[in-house]
Formats: structure tokens, sequence, C-alpha cells
């Protein structure tokens, strides 16, 4: 790598820092906000346009994803990749440090995973083609159902992650979703936002024209995904910790980025030994870290031992779920 790639490379991890500096804003705001329901969607976004602490990591991660869009145009995902993930590393590392979460060895196990199938991914497109504006969904607007059937699995688990977390139950259904549901929902939507922003890097790139932009899917498809994803985010952040939001949330994320791609921009999977089994390697990974990670999350500030102990107790009908945000 020659020193103007360091310089686009460094540029880019200064992007992913943005990126979840904006996090911690994210998570600041909702500590202050009243309790957020994914079945009133338009409640949380009201209370996050309201809110100067929201608006202001909104302009930061604004500003991360300009300078990615620039730096990662200029680099290979087999080279992007890898900075998410020492980038999300950080972000984990800051979450224990210095916001006092803490991750049961089975959680650390699937963080690691995590971070690993992030890097397998990104270096199993060490040999993709450059695209061109010919071979995205320009004319999707025109027969739309390719695109219909990208965002819907998104969509749906989206849907499906916020009405559940909002149930309330007794027995078991009365304990929280942990993070790792809330970010496969967000985590979805946020891949599905980066492929817009990728359609239209290579849209404007071919063409130089920014009508040509303007009149493809890829804007709306950006926008809409984004507004569903930092929906999701901002209520898994008051009831979860931000080291296991932001670790799912990235990771589907870049996966489901991968795989709307093959619809979206016609790419395939790699046809050399090495980056097909690197590409299923880092897929197979990510799954095994979603199985392993536990369903509902524990009480912040208990001891994981405990709190299985505390799981295996026979609950009474009458108890309800508490539906406040951790402090």
């Amino acid at each position: 790598m020659g020193r103007h790639d360091l310089g686009y490379a460094a540029l880019a991890l200064l992007a992913t820092t943005a990126y979840y500096v904006a996090f911690l804003f994210f998570r600041s705001a909702a500590r202050r906000m009243p309790p957020l329901r994914g079945s009133r969607p338009f409640h949380v976004a009201r209370h996050m346009l309201a809110s100067p602490v929201w608006f202001a990591g909104g302009l930061i991660l604004f500003l991360g994803l300009a300078v990615e869009v620039v730096a990662f145009a200029a680099i290979p995902l087999a080279v992007a990749q890898p900075i998410f993930a020492v980038s999300l590393v950080m972000l984990v590392v800051y979450a224990v440090w210095f916001l006092g979460e803490r991750l049961s060895p089975r959680e650390w196990i699937s963080v690691g995973l995590f971070v690993l199938a992030t890097v397998l991914i990104g270096l199993s497109a060490g040999s993709e083609r450059e695209l061109t504006a010919g071979d995205t969904l320009v004319e999707t607007l025109a027969s739309p159902w390719q695109m219909l059937a990208v965002m819907a699995p998104a969509v749906i688990v989206s849907a499906l992650v916020w009405l559940i977390g909002d149930r309330r139950g007794s027995g078991r259904h009365a304990r929280k979703l942990a993070g790792v549901a809330y970010g496969i929902g967000a985590g979805a939507c946020a891949g599905l936002a980066e492929a817009g922003i990728r359609g239209i890097s290579i849209v404007y790139d071919d063409t130089g024209s920014v009508r040509a932009v303007l009149e493809s899917p890829y804007p709306l498809l950006t926008v809409g995904m984004a507004a569903i994803a930092l929906g999701g985010l901002q209520v898994a952040l008051q009831r979860c910790r931000l080291a296991i939001v932001a670790t799912v949330l990235t990771v589907i994320g870049r996966t489901y980025l991968v795989m709307s791609s093959t619809v979206l921009f016609g790419e395939d999977w790699p046809e050399e030994r090495l980056p097909f089994v690197l590409r299923a390697g880092g897929f197979t990974l990510a799954l095994v870290a979603l199985v392993a990670f536990p369903r509902y999350e524990r009480p912040e500030g208990t001891d994981p031992a405990a709190a299985a102990e505390e799981a295996r107790r026979p609950v009474r009908g009458g108890d309800q779920p508490d539906m406040s945000p951790i402090t």
C-alpha cells in the first residue's frame, strides 16, 4: 500500500471513528428521553429530532458518512472492512472501560467472532471488478420488484423486533430482548442504506450528473432505510448495552450490504477458491455468533452467573416486564 493509499486508509479510519462517536451521542440522548416504543415510530422520531444531543450526533454521523464515501471510493473493500473492525473494537473497549458495561464470556466470544467475520468478508472482496452505472438498478423505478425483494426482509425484521420488544408478558417473555435482536433489525436497514450510498457513488462517478443520481432509486433507498435504522438504534440504546447493539448492527449491516449487492449491482460471489472460502467463512462465523448471543438482556450491573441463576427461578404469572430505560 503506497503513501497515497495510506492517507485514504487513515481518512477511512477517521470516518468510521466519527460514525461510532455519533453512537455515543445517541446513547447519551437516549438516557434523557422518556421511554421509547417501536410501536410508536412518530413519537420516537419527534423526541429524536427535538433533542439537541441527538441532533449533534446526527451531524457527526452525517459528516462521517460523507468522509466515508470519499475514502471508500479510493480504497478496496478488502481494506475498508478491517478498518471497520478496528473501529468497532475501539468502541467496545470504550463502552467496557469508560461506560462500565459488562460482557459475559459468551458475549465476548460472540463479539470476537463478529469482528473476525467482518475481516473475512472484507478480504473476500479483493478481486471484485469495478462497477459502473450500467451495473446498477437505475431503471428500477420502472420495474421495482427486485429492489422491493431486497427491502422487504429488512423492513419486516425491523418491524418484528420493534413489536416484540414492546410486548408485555409474563414468565420468560417478561425479560427484555437483548441488544442482538435490535442490532439485527437496525443493521439490516443500515446495510441497505449503505448500499444506497454506494449506488449513488457509482452512478455519479460514471455519469457525473446529479440529475442521474436523483432519478435513480438510491437516494430514496438511503433516506428511507437510514430513518428506520436510526429509529431502531435509538430504541435499542435506551434498553440495551451499547457494545452489543453497535457490534451486531455493524456486522449485520456489512453482511446485508454484501448480500444485497448481488441484486442491486449484479455482483456474484467470488469464483476463485480463496475469496470464496473467506466469504463463506465470514458468513458462517457471523451466523455462529448470532446463535451464541443471549436472547434476553440481563439487568445492567449484575453478575452474569447471578443473572443466569435468576433466570432459572420460576416467575410469578403477575410479573410484568420493565420497559423503563436502563440506568
